[in-house]
């Protein structure tokens, strides 16, 4: 195997084993929701937003893997989360195609905004309507980044596939 092919297959696997952990998280997620169904105070409530903000941060970890290894590396200075996420959602010729589509960016950008207040305001602080609207789309936003990224590691493996033709 050469060096190309086994950049490739290296960062295929790294992208499928942090989508594993991000699985594990939403699994727990599940366990929780079904503990606590009916019952939502404030303690619960900082719980269910820690798990919404690791969603996002397990799914930036992945965003970061690819800008860094494919792109040339990660944006830099004010609003570089934002810019990771566009930078996702934009195809590049030649090189890659969109890791995401447009709808699931707009989910993913409401996981971010939401990221950034669970890190930086007190708990007691949270919006529960917040939370519960975020709660509507959560599983979903989930379910398709996964496919996504899957059908972005399938790229990948195209990628390797056409080398060895070369």
């Amino acid at each position: 195997m050469k060096n190309y092919e086994l950049f490739m297959q290296r960062i295929k696997a790294e992208i499928l084993a942090e989508l594993q952990q991000v699985s594990k998280l939403m699994d727990e997620y599940k366990d929780f929701i079904d503990k606590y169904s009916g019952h939502m105070d404030a303690y619960l409530l900082r719980v269910k937003a820690s798990f919404m903000a690791d969603f996002y941060m397990g799914i930036e970890k992945i965003f970061r893997l690819i800008i860094e290894e494919l792109n040339g590396g990660t944006p830099r200075g004010e609003g570089w989360h934002k810019r990771l996420l566009t930078a996702m959602s934009l195809e590049l010729k030649g090189i890659r195609p969109a890791v995401i589509s447009h709808v699931l960016y707009s989910d993913l950008l409401k996981f971010l905004g939401f990221r950034h207040v669970v890190r930086q305001a007190y708990g007691f602080q949270l919006d529960p309507r917040k939370l519960e609207e975020l709660e509507q789309i959560f599983m979903k936003t989930w379910e398709t980044s996964a496919k996504e990224i899957n059908l972005f590691c399938r790229f990948l493996e195209g990628k390797t596939a056409n080398k060895k033709k070369s």
